[in-house]
């Protein structure tokens, strides 16, 4: 699963092929919140480097993400796509800094602090069929994390440097004796079986790169057939804190992993791809990633079902070598969250350019640059 096949993900109806989620059925379909972009169309197809000529551009709305400075203004008639200053067109070995940076996109290196949670022998690739936000085509609770399948009793890793603030099981609820309703780590009890969570300091650096960022964030291991720390205790990245298991609610045995930023609540649910330090390409290359949003000239947020990045190697006049298809997250309440205010998000994918495309008043279509071990952020029209 560490090599990117064609068309892994398919928006709304997703294939199965190894049955592994951690929620029964519910669903909630409703959109994102989010701010700013500049699209592009290809308009020179005899040259060797086509000419990219926008068409239309954002100034960052109110609630722009991520230190941009912040607008109110509707969209001017024109901004230049990023080709030649250090600050908005760096070489892919080395991406720019959160600011300056175009309005609709800045790339930020060294955000990946967490490692994987499965060792090197195992399957270390993300379920690209219940991605975070997805339902796994209706099927299943909007997820709040990613799943690792693996069989029973693979080691669990730690992610990062950290304490463990919870070892044992979800079964009781952890509010107050008497309240109501009652409050557990997941949406109910025993939701997650044996589990463990770890509390880790966000490193200063990444906290002034991006304004919002949480001072703590807590990794929780689900469905544990095993647990192999304390309360208490801390550990260090990559030592062993459990074995893969089935206990909870689980289909076949796997790693559920999370992401909370700031509180270890359930509603602080966070996407794990923008964590996880991504892993390297084929051709030896390290990855990065995309987080997104889309919204309308008015600043609101717009659900999208319907995300296709098509990655050119070869550049935007050449066939693309592969494809992902990626959705909003299909609850409201695991969209435009800090730090990173997105509403769509890919990790672990080839550094290089992209085209990303969407129905929305027509085809949209962008060309963007991912970076070795930096996420792209996107904000689209």
């Amino acid at each position: 699963m560490k090599s990117f096949a064609r068309g892994i993900l398919i928006l709304g109806v997703l294939p199965v092929f190894l049955f592994a989620a951690c929620s029964p059925q519910t669903k909630t379909n409703e959109p994102a919140a989010l701010s700013t972009s500049t699209k592009i169309s290809i308009t020179d197809t005899s040259a060797s480097t086509p000419a990219i000529q926008p068409t239309s551009t954002y100034v960052p709305h109110a609630a722009s993400p991520l230190g941009v400075p912040t607008s109110t203004a509707l969209p001017p008639s024109s901004a230049a796509f990023p080709t030649s200053t250090p600050e908005t067109a760096p070489t892919s070995t080395s991406p720019p800094t959160a600011t300056p940076c175009p309005p609709d996109r800045c790339a930020y290196p060294g955000q990946f602090f967490l490692k994987r949670p499965i060792p090197e022998t195992g399957n270390t690739a993300v379920d690209v069929t219940y991605r975070f936000g997805s339902t796994q085509g209706g099927k299943r609770d909007p997820h709040h994390g990613v799943e690792f399948l693996n069989g029973f009793g693979t080691p669990v890793l730690a992610a990062g440097d950290g304490t463990v603030v919870v070892a044992g099981t979800d079964i009781e609820p952890i509010s107050a004796p008497g309240a109501w309703p009652p409050e557990y780590f997941g949406p109910y009890s025993n939701f997650y079986g044996n589990l463990v969570v770890l509390e880790h300091q966000v490193p200063e650096g990444i906290r002034k790169l991006i304004p919002g960022y949480a001072p703590v964030i807590y990794t929780l291991y689900g469905h544990l057939s095993e647990i192999l720390v304390e309360e208490g205790q801390s550990v260090q990245t990559g030592q062993e804190v459990g074995k893969v298991g089935v206990t909870g609610v689980s289909i076949g045995s796997h790693l559920h992993f999370e992401v909370r930023e700031g509180q270890n609540k359930y509603t602080h649910s966070r996407n794990p791809e923008l964590w996880l330090a991504p892993q390297h390409a084929e051709d030896g290359s390290q990855n990065g990633g995309i987080a997104g949003q889309v919204i309308d000239p008015y600043g609101d947020n717009v659900p999208v079902s319907n995300i296709v990045l098509e990655y050119l190697p070869g550049g935007p006049e050449e066939e693309a070598e592969s494809e992902f298809y990626l959705l909003s997250y299909e609850e409201v309440e695991l969209i435009d969250q800090p730090p990173f205010r997105e509403s769509f998000a890919i990790g672990d994918i080839p550094s290089g350019k992209y085209r990303i495309s969407f129905p929305l008043y027509g085809r949209q279509e962008f060309l963007v640059e991912v970076y070795p071990v930096s996420y792209t952020h996107l904000t689209l029209p």
